[in-house]
């Protein structure tokens, strides 16, 4: 272990050179802190997971915040929790199915026993989020309130609880009617709608509580305590040489009734637990009640970098000591990337790790929720669902109007998805001058919450164009909170062509005016677009189209990334013209779109080749280059969607409500395939007698693709349609097997994909899902289920659309599944499949024990399985994370 006397050599060293000699030289004593597992020293901090055994009522309960309310006859349940789990996804949308939702207000009540031995520390509790506005008491005492229905927030509730044996109550009065109003200024949250930001009522999201010692490192917690926690961040890079500089900021608050001197140092540890940097800061002189930030800077060597693809995360440890003594110890999970914003033209776009990087994915919503369950569902399964985007070749993905949560941000860190993170808004500029300031408000508490995640790298001011004036102010707000972390700050969209009057009043906006536009492209650190989405464009339905934006014109000062392309919706469930029992989409009078899975996917294909194939060059010639595309959206999701008459959710995601895969998501995933040789024939083999039809075949990387059948080639196609597209007419189908092989341009076969035909319908099969740990009576906890229909050798039938029943027996409560296509389809006991294959869920109780899910319909063999639900061990309704020298008894 390197003692202080180096420790300090190194730093002021490195202060001073910052260069590649002089990491070369320090290499050696570096490297040498990485010999040894590091386990953190004890201190005065400790978390624990508050998220178990809550009490709940689904209406007002007047009398509920006095500590000794009866609540004994109310549901438990337990955190992240939404109470519109129940009655969404069960109309056609539009078509009333959001009018039904309940709206609150709701009331949550926990009994909790805090250690003796806390006594003396400040005890906050995290609130990751709600919907959409609360009040909270403890003991009878009121302690705070919450209102934006986006950001975290801490409460601070040191000077209402009990310690030892006493019992504490927590009381939450909490509602997520539309109409909420902020109470300082009776005036509403502009993104407080159930249109674009889906209402999922509760305390959604998971809850902390910490215990921090006298002196300690505040958390990034502005909304509710006003701190802003542990700022991390690298600079003076050496990308090929695997050296930069760690440079860490804490705020640090004296409570302890006197004055201190306070010593500050950190440690950086990789994923395997090996330290790889450690750093000492300057000593702070602290009287008591002082909030001072603490510095330290130091090197890092033989780094691992993060980026798409290379998510190497790091937890940084960092360290109060008084005296010599440890008082707190604080972690940060972090990862370490260069970033580069460049415009002009050719050259320009986003940089991660000084190359070049083209992201593709995807705009969803916030909520992100998945039918059944709603937006509350435990972090496992945020870590499935941006695992599944990353297995498309996803690395990119658009949160929506409001800023993401903080089990999504982390998740996508660990897969490695860049990330828009916007504040909070609707459609558009507000006129009222009281909800631009509270998306400014927003803006402030979601940079400090989310300033060390690697994957967030755009902060979006608004989901249209904002004034320079207002842009300005945002951008300040981001060199304010955010000055070093390589993010920068932008808008979905800005006007469509330099000069063009932008959409607000200008006699409530008062930066409106004339010269607005060209100013904002000079604040603007990015200019996001919506290529063929901007109705002020006549026939922009090609990126070449570019040229007439405002935001192309502006390229030679910041990069362009596509936000959000391709509305277009279509369900899973329809696979073409030609299958059973289907055979395609017939859409009412009322819907837009008419496509099927077949039809949607090949739309996807030329959409996305529109900005592929330009990327580098335009169609003029002229030299262009922006690094991102998103198409809209990710996941089936209950938003403003535009076939009412059909579908209970809008159907425009590449999975399902679900997560189910639609073709569109395998040609997303061979599309995405930049670097390696990828093929997907689009749809099944498994069609009625007499069925002649083309055959659609997605490749990428290939020189060509040669399709068979039975193992008789149909032919070879070198020239694909809209760059990845192979068609191959007149197919005629026989039972047996269809196989596509790319070619490089030697015949050498780089990819395969095959399709067989499925016999008769001859049983069911389920496959369980549940966390890496198991499945956890937590009260939270979620497992789901394929449930397929196979024949008798186990190959799905892919045109099986019927009803399967369901038993479930032991502890844990059925949820269910959705069909996309009909009403009133979630929470039963029965589910039709959808091309051979649905999902159902269930969700943990408190109580441990054997679970056996059983599927049944007539004329198939039914399935059974069986699942452990876990013992969690809850104390005092606490159960600890992050541990500390906390005197339990």
């Amino acid at each position: 272990m390197l003692n202080s006397n180096i420790i300090t050599h190194i730093t002021h060293i490195t202060r001073t050179l910052r260069g590649a000699i002089a990491f070369a030289a320090l290499f050696a004593f570096v490297h040498s802190a990485a010999a040894a597992p590091y386990v953190p020293p004890a201190s005065g901090r400790a978390t624990y997971d508050f998220n178990p055994a809550w009490r709940f009522i689904k209406k007002d309960a007047p009398g509920a915040d006095a500590e000794k309310f009866d609540d004994a006859s109310w549901t438990t349940v337990s955190t992240p929790h939404t109470w519109n789990d129940v009655d969404s996804y069960d109309e056609y949308i539009y078509r009333g199915g959001e009018r039904t939702l309940h709206m609150g207000p709701a009331w949550y009540r926990k009994h909790f026993k805090l250690p003796a031995g806390a006594a003396g520390s400040r005890i906050v509790i995290e609130f990751e989020g709600m919907r959409q506005a609360a009040k909270f008491w403890v003991n009878g005492k009121p302690v705070g309130k919450y209102e934006d229905g986006v950001t975290a927030c801490g409460i601070d509730i040191t000077g209402a609880v009990r310690f030892g044996d006493q019992e504490n109550v927590l009381a939450v009065w909490i509602t997520n009617a539309t109409d909420y109003k902020e109470e300082a200024t009776g005036v509403g949250f502009q993104w407080a709608s159930k249109d674009f930001n889906p209402n999922f009522g509760g305390i959604n999201r998971n809850v902390r509580l910490h215990i921090l010692p006298k002196i300690h490192q505040t958390l990034p917690l502005l909304n509710g305590l006003g701190t802003t926690g542990v700022y991390v961040y690298a600079s003076d890079f050496d990308i090929p040489g695997k050296t930069a500089v760690i440079n860490i900021e804490s705020q640090v608050r004296n409570g302890s009734g006197g004055q201190a001197a306070v010593d500050f140092s950190a440690v950086v540890v990789d994923a395997a637990g090996n330290v790889v940097a450690r750093m000492q800061g300057e000593p702070l002189d602290m009287v008591d009640g002082e909030t001072a930030i603490a510095t330290a800077a130091g090197p890092l060597a033989d780094a691992r970098w993060w980026s798409p693809g290379q998510p190497n995360l790091h937890d940084v440890y960092t360290i109060l000591s008084v005296a010599g003594k440890v008082v707190d110890v604080n972690k940060v999970t972090t990862g370490f990337r260069k970033t580069e914003f460049k415009g002009g033209a050719g050259t320009g776009g986003v940089y991660i790790n000084d190359r070049f990087t083209w992201l593709t994915g995807w705009a969803q919503r916030s909520t992100n929720e998945w039918a059944a369950i709603g937006a509350a569902y435990p972090d496992w399964m945020h870590d499935y669902d941006m695992r599944l985007m990353a297995s498309a070749n996803g690395n990119y993905v658009r949160w929506m109007h409001v800023a993401p949560t903080r089990q999504l941000s982390d998740a996508c860190d660990r897969a490695g998805i860049v990330q828009v993170c916007p504040a909070g808004d609707k459609e558009r500029n507000p006129d009222n001058p009281v909800q631009w300031d509270q998306r400014v408000e927003v803006m402030r508490r979601t940079i400090v919450y989310f300033r060390n995640s690697p994957g967030i790298l755009f902060w979006e001011a608004g989901n249209n164009g904002i004034s320079a004036t207002r842009m300005k102010q945002m951008v300040d707000i981001r060199k304010q909170f955010d000055p070093s972390g390589g993010r920068v700050m932008g808008c979905r969209s800005l006007p469509a062509t330099q000069g063009e009057k932008v959409d607000w009043p200008s006699d409530k906006d008062p930066g409106a005016g004339p010269g607005q536009t060209d100013e904002n492209a000079r604040i603007a650190e990015y200019f996001g677009v919506m290529i063929g989405q901007d109705p002020r464009v006549d026939a922009l339905d090609t990126p070449a189209k570019l040229f007439r934006s405002f935001s192309f014109q502006r390229r030679d000062i910041a990069p362009i990334i596509e936000t959000e392309d391709f509305r277009e919706e279509a369900l899973r469930t329809h696979w073409d013209n030609y299958s059973p029992p289907n055979y395609g989409f017939k859409k009412g009078p009322n819907d837009t779109y008419d496509l099927n899975s077949e039809q949607f996917a090949l739309a996807q294909i030329k959409r996305y080749n529109d900005y592929w194939s330009h990327r580098i060059s335009l169609d003029d010639g002229r030299k262009a280059r922006w690094s991102a595309y998103a198409s809209i959206v990710w996941a089936d999701s209950l938003q403003l969607g535009r076939n009412p008459d059909t579908e209970v959710a809008r159907s425009s995601g590449k999975v399902d409500a679900v997560r189910i895969p639609k073709q569109v998501f395998h040609a997303a995933r061979v599309m995405q395939s930049v670097d390696k040789p990828d093929i997907h024939i689009i749809g099944h083999w498994t069609y009625p007698a007499g069925t002649r039809k083309t055959m659609h075949v997605v490749a990428s990387n290939v020189a060509g693709v040669e399709l068979f059948l039975n193992g008789k080639s149909l032919g070879k196609v070198t020239q694909p349609e809209n760059g990845f597209a192979y068609a191959f007419p007149d197919v005629a189908f026989e039972p047996g097997a269809i196989k596509a092989v790319g070619y490089d341009a030697k015949g050498t076969p780089l990819a395969r994909h095959e399709l067989k035909t499925a016999g008769p319908a001859a049983a069911i099969r389920l496959t369980p899902h549940v966390a890496p740990q198991g499945f956890l009576a937590n009260g939270a906890d979620i497992a789901f289920f394929d449930v397929e229909v196979t024949d008798a050798e186990g190959n799905r039938c892919p045109t099986d659309q019927a009803r399967v029943d369901f038993e479930l027996s032991g502890p844990a409560i059925w949820r269910g599944g959705v069909n996309e296509f009909k009403p009133d389809s979630i929470n039963h006991t029965y589910l039709d499949t959808e091309c051979g294959i649905n999902r159902v869920f269930i969700r943990a109780t408190l109580a441990a024990g054997e679970i056996t899910l059983t599927a049944k319909r007539a004329g198939l063999k039914e399935a059974s399985t069986h699942l452990e639900s876990k013992p969690v061990s809850v104390k005092d309704g606490l159960v600890r994370i992050e541990p500390g020298p906390i005197n339990e008894k």
